[in-house]
């Protein structure tokens, strides 16, 4: 599908073969090193910068705008991701999320509390979760977003925030969270490692 220009080649039509994603613009001369497609926007890292294409209902885009765009665009970087250098990129369902300097930032929709900057209101640009409780101190090394959550792999243990009515977050609970909270560890993870993570439509694993 590509009804929001989501493909990045500058159009709005399917197509059942590969396309090249438009590289005449804010991707010019760049190197992607990572990609992530969420529900109907896409996003890479290139260079250390973030760039995304597609939906931009919410502001997933980051690009401190609601307008779909067919090409890629550049993540804005005057705010909370200035001077920082991206390494990983997630596309949730209308939200994304980032790795700069093993910090995490997110921007698009938060109705659930998925941006993890401890409040439910929808922003267009990047924003930072929050680390005062337990991420604090932690140096996240992956991350991913899910339908309405999101979810970090930092020092070897697992993270997650946003909507939790599935139990998704980890924390034996049903509760949402707004800012990120420890994935139980009293388990099956007591004394294990976490090195990756992924979060789906209303469930998380880890490796």
């Amino acid at each position: 599908a590509n009804g929001n220009g989501q493909l990045g080649d500058n159009s709005t039509t399917n197509s059942s073969v590969p396309v090249a994603v438009n590289i005449g613009g804010a991707l010019a001369g760049k190197t992607v090193t990572a990609i992530s497609a969420g529900l109907s926007h896409s996003c890479v890292v290139a260079d250390g910068q973030a760039y995304c294409w597609g939906d931009s209902t919410f502001g997933q885009l980051g690009n401190n705008s609601t307008t779909d765009s067919k090409v890629p665009v550049a993540v804005n970087t005057t705010g909370a991701l200035s001077g920082k250098t991206v390494s990983a990129i997630s596309a949730g369902r209308h939200h994304t999320c980032t790795v700069a300097d093993g910090q995490a930032y997110c921007w698009g929709y938060n109705g659930g509390g998925e941006l993890g900057n401890n409040s439910t209101t929808d922003s267009k640009v990047p924003v930072a979760v929050n680390t005062a409780g337990a991420l604090a101190g932690k140096t996240v090394i992956e991350i991913t977003a899910g339908y309405f959550h999101t979810c970090v792999a930092a020092s070897g243990q697992a993270y997650c925030w946003g909507y939790n009515g599935s139990g998704q977050l980890g924390d034996n609970s049903i509760t949402n969270s707004t800012v990120p909270v420890a994935v139980n560890t009293t388990g099956p993870l007591a004394g294990r490692t976490v090195t990756a993570i992924a979060a789906g439509y209303v469930h998380t694993c880890v490796v």
